[in-house]
């Protein structure tokens, strides 16, 4: 039930006696309610607007990337931004506290769909396996220690094995955020900022180094996996149907 307030007759003729002794407050009073009356008609346009242009999908992570180092100041890479673009980069570091880093395209490839998500899964089954032999690595130089038996010794070639970095839009694609996985108990998050108009040139900086569980960070590189496929498929979808409309248009015209 809502509340009702009534005001006296007497009350009522008495303001508008004051009001109308004093114009200038009544004009402020008058002004001032059609302006946060339009103000708040704007306010409402707008976030009909946002709400239109608003896409859940545009928050999905735009970029993979599957980092082979070269010790000890550099990497080459193989980035996924979308279901047909794949590139390969050259990673140079710029000072020796491993915070600031300059990335340089290389090669720019368009592969048919199921070989860039055979390449995804690819990376990422490489990268699981490099965390996996670390942690055993890692239990096992923790048992010799305690027992006095020799530890596991790195085998050659799981030192070739990628690390991943996963990039989340922040400015379109010329400023993202994301993370890269040293093993499943160490992550760096760090800045990537493009340096030129064409995306040639990328600077990133790492600000941030994160200690978490292995289960923790092993759920959210499949959840981001699955989110860049989600997305992905998304885009895939919503061009398919923009190319009907359009022919649909030029058929009928």
């Amino acid at each position: 039930m809502l509340a009702q307030i009534k005001f006296s007759s007497v009350f009522q003729q008495y303001l508008n006696k004051y009001l109308f002794s004093h114009p200038n407050l009544y004009n402020a009073l008058i002004l001032e309610n059609r302006f946060f009356a339009d103000y708040r008609c704007r306010m409402l346009q707008q976030m009909h607007t946002l709400a239109k242009r608003l896409d859940p999908f545009k928050l999905c992570p735009f970029s993979f990337y599957f980092w082979f180092l070269i010790e000890p100041y550099n990497a080459i890479g193989v980035s996924i931004s979308s279901h047909k673009d794949v590139d390969v980069h050259w990673r140079q570091q710029m000072e020796p506290n491993e915070t600031i880093y300059l990335i340089f395209d290389i090669l720019k490839l368009q592969l048919p769909f199921p070989l860039t998500l055979l390449l995804l899964f690819s990376g990422s089954g490489l990268v699981i396996m490099d965390g996996v032999f670390r942690l055993l690595e890692s239990a096992a130089g923790n048992y010799a220690d305690n027992t006095g038996k020799p530890a596991l010794r790195s085998l050659a070639p799981f030192k070739l094995l990628p690390k991943m970095s996963i990039y989340f839009p922040v400015i379109d694609s010329y400023t993202s955020i994301g993370f890269l996985t040293i093993d499943f108990r160490h992550l760096e998050i760090s800045i990537k900022q493009v340096m030129e108009p064409n995306e040639t040139i990328v600077s990133l900086i790492r600000f941030i180094d994160v200690y978490a569980p292995f289960p923790l960070q092993l759920s959210v590189m499949i959840l981001s996996v699955g989110l860049f496929i989600t997305g992905q498929i998304n885009n895939l979808i919503t061009k398919t149907g923009e190319d009907l409309l359009r022919e649909l248009n030029y058929s009928t015209n």
